[in-house]
């Protein structure tokens, strides 16, 4: 039976993982972090994407942060769970334990390894949908997955019973403006922009939030960016979104995935939120 969820809005903020060892996860830490970003405003949770690292880990770092994050979290927020994997049949075994862990949806991004073409990925998000007791994301990294979900494809794949919402990482605001003049009207489905650079101007569009990293350090800048978007103040939207370019400076440049990871990390740890410990290979 499928877990109802209402419509995700605001800001989701993808945790990082804070971990002991490069193979152990830090549970007090874990727990910090969670009441930083929640106390901080944020309005979701989402766990082992990119950010956090999640297809770096094993699978039973993977499940222990899952049980860790459930209890931590408490039902303040929803709670998503990344199940990206290079193998369809891993992500799906990996759904269900987040389901009977007490997550709230799932989110995947099309497997990596093998890039699908577009009938193969309705059928993979088909097949998650329907092995899955939880609402699917669906995730477009096209930078890390080699593949650009393209309007076409999502006429089919957000069809599909089950699928709760978008995440679009792709950077591309004019693609994300088209999916919301397609499917901004409906109420069931979440569409949610990635970039933090992005998320003012995406939900001044009519999106409904932003996945956006950097709310693991300033969740309240966050926060405070979307409730602007949301009540059309476009002048402190453009504040807001000055401050955080500035602090996306912290990334360097070029902007990488395991850049922004690790700058992230060491920021976090400056504060006392986590240690400065990576997954590897990440050093």
């Amino acid at each position: 039976m499928m877990t109802e969820l209402k419509k995700v809005q605001g800001i989701i903020v993808p945790l990082l993982t804070p971990l002991a060892t490069p193979e152990t996860i830090d549970e007090a830490a874990t727990r910090r972090l969670v009441d930083h970003v929640i106390t901080g405003g944020v309005h979701g949770i989402f766990i082992l994407g990119s950010t956090g690292e999640g297809p770096a880990l094993s699978g039973e770092a993977q499940r222990e942060f899952i049980r860790i994050c459930v209890d931590a979290v408490g039902g303040r927020v929803p709670l998503l769970v990344g199940i990206s994997e290079a193998s369809a049949v891993e992500s799906v075994r990996l759904g269900k334990f987040a389901a009977e862990a007490g997550a709230d949806a799932v989110v995947a991004a099309v497997p990596c390894y093998l890039p699908p073409d577009e009938d193969e990925q309705v059928a993979f998000y088909r097949y998650l949908a329907e092995a899955v007791p939880l609402p699917l994301f669906v995730y477009n990294m096209p930078s890390l997955t080699r593949v650009s979900l393209q309007l076409s494809a999502l006429e089919r794949i957000l069809g599909i019973p089950g699928v709760a919402g978008y995440k679009d990482s792709s950077g591309d605001l004019a693609a994300f403006r088209a999916v919301l003049e397609r499917f901004g009207s409906r109420t069931d489905l979440s569409l949610l922009v990635g970039p933090d650079e992005l998320t003012g101007e995406a939900v001044l569009l009519g999106g409904d939030g932003g996945v956006n990293g950097g709310a693991n350090l300033n969740p309240r800048l966050f926060a405070d960016l979307y409730e602007a978007a949301k009540r059309k103040d476009a002048g402190k939207v453009a504040e807001l979104q000055a401050r955080v370019l500035e602090q996306g400076k912290l990334y360097g440049t070029p902007v990488t995935t395991a850049g922004v990871i690790r700058r992230m990390k060491r920021e976090a740890a400056r504060m006392g939120l986590c240690r400065n410990v990576l997954a590897v290979p990440a050093l």
